[in-house]
């Protein structure tokens, strides 16, 4: 009778270990599909409440909207200057630039602020269009760029700069941000993306 006993006992403590082997065994398959999944997944979404559409980079390239983005960005960041705010700005540039590249930004940027604080002028550009190719890493944004001495405006002038980009382990990298000429705008072959501004 006891040996009944022991055998039935031992027979459900079998039953109840090959179900949890089991039930083990399928959260660790499922874990370590999950992390296949992450681990190969090539496409991040990234929520910018200023842009119209969800923005995404992937491992070729970055999306023409998250382009549009960081052109805008840059723009501010390089154009809107004020005697006050400099050093704020060039920290900020020097993120988004390249390494490489930080040197002779860094130099440019240093003379820019040298003339606006010896001028006591100020900048603001107001962006009209954006032209991006993500192909090339290449955009342009065009727009108004208004020079002020103090409180006074002196200057409104159209404005076109163009940017270099470098694409790096999932990472945008600016190159160089450079004033151009209509002759030289890629824009006109292309349609241009309308900047959303508000003056």
């Amino acid at each position: 009778m006891d040996t009944n006993v022991s055998y039935t006992r031992l027979k459900t403590a079998l039953r109840q270990r090959n179900v949890l082997a089991v039930f083990t065994l399928l959260l660790g398959v499922t874990g370590l599909l999950q992390t296949y999944l992450i681990a190969t997944r090539d496409r991040h979404v990234i929520l910018t409440p200023t842009l119209l559409s969800d923005t995404a980079i992937s491992a070729r390239a970055p999306s023409p909207e998250y382009l549009e983005q960081v052109t805008r960005d840059v723009a501010g960041l390089f154009l809107n200057r004020h005697p006050h705010n400099l050093s704020y700005f060039r920290e900020n540039i020097l993120r988004l630039a390249h390494p490489s590249t930080h040197g002779e930004i860094e130099s440019a940027l240093m003379e820019t602020e040298r003339r606006l604080i010896a001028t006591k002028t100020a900048t603001v550009f107001y962006p009209a269009e954006i032209y991006v190719d993500p192909l090339t890493l290449y955009s342009e944004i065009r727009g108004e760029l208004h020079t002020y001495l103090g409180p006074e405006r002196v200057s409104s002038d159209p404005a076109l700069y163009a940017a270099d980009w470098r694409f790096e382990a999932m990472r945008l990298w600016l190159e160089d941000f450079y004033p151009i000429t209509a002759d030289e705008a890629r824009a006109p072959k292309a349609p241009l993306i309308k900047a959303e501004t508000t003056r």
